[in-house]
């Protein structure tokens, strides 16, 4: 492919000048972060192993939790949840939200909140069980 300078210029104007890249200003090459971490890549990697502990911890907790939250049958729709209830938990952690004092406390509360803001979908069968569950109880 030629090259831009090698291209004849239609409009009769010259060509506009190329802003140097950093290396062909000092001779340096340019370094990724120049060596610094960034702060976001740190916050990020420490979400990430509290992630991945409290996952190796807790995730049997959460995926029987979301079970106990549904119908016996909807075993997809459990791991569907306990898959969210994660996300969120992860979203948590990036925006900062620090050290989990009762991380098993946090988790089946999140589950359990998960599960009902899922049943409110009214044009849902399951949300219609978890509903005519509720006026049953509460009769």
């Amino acid at each position: 492919m030629p090259s831009m300078t090698a291209l004849p210029t239609l409009s009769g104007r010259p060509p506009l000048p190329q802003r140097p890249q950093p290396h062909e200003r000092d001779g340096r090459q340019p370094q990724l972060g120049d060596g610094h971490p960034h702060p976001h890549t740190a916050r990020h990697d420490v979400a990430r192993e509290t992630l991945t502990a409290l996952y190796t911890a807790y995730g049997p907790l959460v995926l029987r939790t979301a079970a106990r939250a549904l119908r016996p049958d909807d075993r997809d729709l459990a791991d569907d949840l306990a898959q969210d209830v994660w996300l969120d938990t992860w979203l948590h952690l990036l925006c900062g939200g620090g050290e989990l004092h009762d991380p098993a406390g946090f988790l089946t509360t999140r589950t359990r909140r998960l599960a009902r803001e899922q049943a409110a979908d009214y044009g849902d069968d399951l949300a219609l069980h978890h509903l005519t569950q509720t006026i049953g109880d509460a009769a």
